[in-house]
């Protein structure tokens, strides 16, 4: 699990970056369409991920639902204060993106948590 909670964080801290970068393209609330791509790409890429780390990591089955906890835990505290001062953290970013951010962030990690608790491959 210590693995899986290290990789969290890794990502946290790239995503993170990324945003202070290029925030101001990947966030814009009123191009319904950007968001529709945002969603369906991140989520689908947020749901396989854990099945590959499971994978990589040998996580046995009954570990997977903690497995998906330790995975997105590091990333759900850290955001939870990118959100309260997001326009602190994210100057680059218009404020009225900070509900994009926040529903973002909770649709990301249950995509994550789903794909973890839902995978019954052993193999």
């Amino acid at each position: 699990m210590k693995r899986l909670v290290i990789v969290g964080f890794a990502i946290w801290l790239v995503a993170t970056i990324a945003l202070r970068i290029a925030g101001q393209w990947v966030l814009n609330p009123s191009r319904i369409w950007s968001v529709i791509a945002l969603l369906a790409i991140s989520g689908l890429l947020l749901f396989r991920l854990p099945r590959l780390l499971f994978s990589r990591f040998a996580i046995p089955r009954e570990q997977r639902a903690l497995g998906g906890i330790a995975l997105v835990a590091p990333g759900m505290l850290l955001d939870a204060v990118s959100a309260i001062f997001f326009p602190s953290i994210f100057p680059n970013i218009r404020p009225d993106a900070a509900g994009l951010f926040g529903g973002w962030l909770l649709f990301c990690n249950v995509m994550a948590l789903v794909g973890a608790a839902t995978w019954r491959s052993d193999a």
